[in-house]
């Protein structure tokens, strides 16, 4: 090898990252430290080292539970540096977690729930990226064995998978189509393997699902070949070596096919030759192929309670070339838009970073200019945080940064530093880190050197609504006059965008902010995430990909999170706190706590999270120039219970449906929270004011559809035992009409929603408010219709509506009309435009599919654009024309002091409420203005409306 092949972890790193300069303004983005890419290098050493010679990979540097840039899987929770070494990771907070519902999942989908399950973890695989492999190559590990299974604990049942002889595996996986088949997703990965039962062994995945109840259903192992080996005892090194060659005719001729093998030519085969020595002496196995099963990465898996570690990876590529991976050792650094306030004389907003790996602190500096003179050293720290590694947090920091000027003056611009080093640009992007396989498609933005932007927050006010985000399923691909998916089972089953495209426009719609509602990253959908690091590798790869990173770190972001974010399908009322708080109900309550410490940690800024308790995260974002607020709510976890049949084992077991779900005290935001939205209704001074968190207070959506259920038959299909008819806010009837009744008291109130993965623009008539719903962004399933659905219709509790839009996945309006031949998947986004300015300030609203242009025809056969005046109750009486205090903020009240609504007058001090829907003619009221220094206070009587 020429002295120019060889380099270390930290040369390869500075020189990769210089060859992607290419030019001088990309020198000058990162010149401000001359040793960023030694420093960013020397992060990746700490965990995983590339000897001199190419391709051989050891585990050097200090203990720590990132393995290196190196290598990616959906499970770094199995692995962690210890003692030079790539050691097994054997417990994890949150680690016997099964897939399950509540019990009401079974009563719905036809199966007897029970609590007791099986929670051993299948196969775990960590690759090396930098190789993707084929036709012939080698690859030889070395292990060492560190100790036997654990006898069973306490509790467990020893008939359990992990207990069993032959499940404890470790070896070399090989033929991976994407970075991220693991799990319960392996695909047709090959892993050649030394078991605890003392065999080598060859193994396939055999095809199946899993039980409804979850947990393991089996091993789902397909031997292809094993020989007896050797029972490893703690301390024995073994070295297995991995040869894939092609066959030659003679041995194909030789060959005798498998049962139910189709015949493939030699041209198609190759041979697989595994060999483990240990201690001299020397085992193998081996197995014919088609060459398709051995294409691709390679890793190392383990499965199983056997400790054991590796000291090095060497991969002989043959002919196949090392890859460009690039790195984001930043993976996402966000600002809370709703943490934004003032204090004293300036502006404060909170961020949160995500790191790729341990770090000592994050700096964020901020500019008006997003090349500011000198350069971003030269830039004030405007706030510095640590970074925070322990048992929920994995590389995260809270920074409370103050802001160098007003967000209602200018636009602002960030850059992001880890231990002194720029961090700011994505790598990833234009490298082989994006591509088939990766699990990362790459293509939104066009570059990763881009800095953080805070938009200015002036009016009109434009929001982009954001739900249900997967990253399963396959790539949406455009071709000549059409699209079409790809890669659902193989190179594209893992993806962080689920279209070519995806938001290529979104700059063009000059949004502000982004409204992250509801299923933000789906914790579950993909695995019931077995530790921290898995959970937060969810997490990442649903807002840090190349694309979701640059919405988030170009935009205000709220994050609103739904059932699925906490892990679990139907995380709400009192169900999902005693499965939080009690042992024995089906289900990991540490799992349950983990999730919600994360959650909390990612959407709030909490630095530290009470896991047993019920969050009071409800909270109002009023703009800096005070004419917009943006309220958020949480209706699922402070609703009360699915549960409606009471008594029954106390003598009533004869009358169902005591508790009905229209039993008049049924509550969905809690007393606490409703007084507390009560109150901000009556007092807040927004002409304006978007609500978000009520997951659709209109029954318009049908139960379960996909399989018989007792919707099916119900002549609504929407019966009240069904778990997807209880999952909407809407079934808690007596709550929803007391918001509705709540939001239709003031004009100028629009709630929206995700959830329902349908876009949709309605309006109430009777109250006149909007509900707008959106979504999804990844995942598909669209809830279905309840008859009668269309324009004007009324809805299962007899509420009058006008439907303005429905972007559904199997409709394209509120008509049902079928879309047309060459449309693009539904999955959509909301735009949203607040304007409060002059006299009758508007609202719009529009569904955007992913990849539209502003230009392009909104989707959903309608759109909604509405004054004011046209939204709340019908006024009751009139008001003269008053003048005030220019710019304050008007508070109305009764002359007993209970507020009746706020309001802001105009430059020229008048107020622009025509009237007001609760008060009569001839009733005096009292008017405060406040505009932050003086006051004025005065009496009026209201008018007739006619007058």
């Amino acid at each position: 090898m020429s002295s120019s092949q060889k380099h270390s972890q930290g040369d390869a790193s500075e020189r990769n990252s210089s060859a992607k300069l290419g030019s001088v303004s990309r020198r000058a983005f990162i010149a401000t430290s001359v040793t960023a890419s030694l420093s960013v290098a020397t992060s990746e050493s700490r965990a995983s080292q590339v000897t001199d010679e190419s391709g051989v990979y050891r585990f050097a540097g200090p203990d720590a539970d990132f393995h290196g840039h190196q290598w990616q899987t959906l499970n770094p929770g199995y692995w962690k540096i210890q003692g030079a070494a790539l050691r097994r990771r054997l417990q994890n907070y949150g680690d016997r977690a099964r897939r399950t519902g509540f019990p009401f999942h079974g009563e719905t989908n036809g199966f007897e729930f029970k609590t007791d399950y099986d929670p051993s973890l299948p196969s775990g695989i960590l690759y090396a990226t930098e190789w993707e492999l084929k036709e012939e190559y080698s690859i030889n590990a070395r292990f060492t064995y560190r100790g036997n299974r654990s006898g069973v604990l306490e509790g467990d049942d020893p008939q359990w998978a992990m207990y069993q002889d032959g499940f404890g595996v470790m070896g070399v996986a090989v033929g991976g189509k994407s970075v991220l088949e693991s799990y319960g997703k392996v695909g047709q990965v090959v892993r050649i393997v030394w078991a605890d039962d003392g065999k080598l062994k060859i193994i396939g995945t055999a095809s199946g699902k899993g039980k409804p109840q979850g947990g393991l259903a089996g091993p789902r192992d397909r031997v292809l070949a094993e020989s007896d080996a050797i029972t490893l005892k703690a301390g024995d090194v073994g070295e297995l070596s991995i040869k894939v060659r092609a066959l030659d005719q003679r041995e194909e001729r030789q060959r005798e096919p498998l049962k139910s093998e189709t015949l493939k030519s030699a041209s198609e085969q190759v041979s697989v030759v595994a060999t483990l020595n240990v201690n001299g002496q020397t085992f193998s196995v081996q197995h014919r192929l088609g060459k398709d099963r051995v294409t691709g990465y390679a890793g190392i898996v383990a499965r199983g309670l056997i400790d054991f570690e590796v000291n090095e990876f060497v991969v002989d590529p043959g002919d196949n070339a090392k890859r460009d991976v690039g790195i984001a050792e930043c993976l996402s650094c966000y600002a809370l838009g709703d943490t934004l306030k003032q204090v004293g004389a300036t502006w404060r907003v909170r961020m949160i970073g995500l790191f790729a790996s341990e770090g000592e602190r994050v700096e964020i500096r901020v500019a008006d200019n997003p090349n500011p003179v000198g350069g971003w050293s030269s830039v004030s720290v405007c706030g510095m945080a640590k970074i925070v590694n322990n048992e929920w947090r994995r590389y995260t920091a809270v920074v409370d940064v103050t802001l160098p000027n007003n967000p209602a003056e200018c636009t602002q611009y960030y850059t992001v530093w880890k231990d002194g080093v720029n961090v700011t640009a994505d790598e990833r992007v234009g490298t082989a880190a994006c591509g088939p396989g990766t699990g990362l498609v790459g293509d939104v933005p066009e570059t990763g050197q881009y800095v953080g932007r805070l938009p200015k927050l002036t009016a009109p006010y434009r929001v982009c609504g954001l739900s249900c985000h997967a990253i399963t399923s396959g790539l949406q691909q455009r071709t000549t006059a059409s699209w079409k998916m790809s890669g659902a089972k193989d190179q594209w089953q893992f993806r962080d965008q689920p279209s070519e495209q995806s938001y290529k426009h979104l700059e063009d719609y000059n949004f502000q902010v982004m409204l992250w509602e509801d299923d933000v990253w789906y914790m579950e959908l993909v695995m019931y995430p077995p530790s921290t690091d898995d959970a937060y590798k969810i997490i990442a790869w649903s807002i840090c990909g190349p694309t979701s990173r640059w919405q988030m770190m170009r935009h205000w972001n709220v994050l609103n999170p739904g059932d699925h974010d906490y892990g679990m399908d139907d995380v709400k009322g009192p169900e999902q706190l005693a499965i939080r708080n009690r042992e024995g109900l089906g289900q990991d309550p540490a799992y349950m706590r983990r999730n919600f410490q994360i959650v909390n940690h990612l959407t709030t800024g909490a630095e530290q999270v009470d896991p047993r308790v019920n969050p009071k995260n409800w909270r109002a974002w009023k703009m800096p120039n005070r004419d917009f607020t943006f309220v958020v709510l949480d209706s699922r976890l402070w609703r009360s219970s699915q549960d409606v049949d009471i008594w029954d084992d106390q003598g009533w077991g004869d009358f169902q449906s005591l508790y009905g779900r229209t039993d008049p005290t049924r509550s969905l935001l809690g007393e606490e929270q409703f007084g507390w939205f009560q109150e901000l209704l009556a007092t807040d001074s927004s002409p304006l004011i978007g609500v978000t968190g009520i997951n659709g207070l209109h029954t318009v959506w049908a139960g379960t559809r996909y399989r018989k259920s007792l919707s099916t038959e119900h002549p609504q299909h929407f019966h009240e035992r069904d778990r997807v008819t209880a999952d909407y806010a809407g079934w808690v009837k007596a709550g929803a009409d007391r918001v509705l009744e709540l939001l239709g008291s003031r004009s100028g109130v629009v709630s929206v929603y995700g959830d329902v993965h349908n876009g949709c623009i309605m309006k109430n008539r009777e109250h006149r408010v909007i509900e707008c719903s959106f979504g999804p962004i990844g995942r598909s399933g669209g809830r279905a219709l309840v008859p009668g659905f269309g324009t004007h219709m009324r809805d299962v509790d007899d509420r009058e509506l006008e439907v303005f839009a429905l972007y559904h996945k199997t409709f394209a309006d509120p008509s049902q009309n079928p879309h047309q031949p060459g449309d693009p998947f539904y999955w959509n986004f909301l735009e949203m435009k607040f304007d409060p300015q002059g006299s009758q300030p508007t609202i719009g609203m529009r569904i955007r599919n992913l990849v539209d242009a502003p230009s392009d025809d909104p989707r959903g056969g309608g759109v909604l654009d509405v004054s004011v005046k046209e939204t709340g109750r019908p006024h009751l009486c009139k008001l003269p024309e008053l003048v005030t205090l220019p710019r304050a903020d008007v508070f109305l009240t009764e002359t007993n002091g209970k507020p009746i609504r706020g309001t802001r007058s105009d430059a020229d001090g008048r107020i622009h409420i025509d009237g007001l829907p609760e008060i009569l003619p001839g009733t005096r009221i009292v008017i405060h203005s406040y505009d932050g220094q003086n006051a004025d206070s005065r009496v009026l009587t209201t008018m007739p409306v006619q007058t």
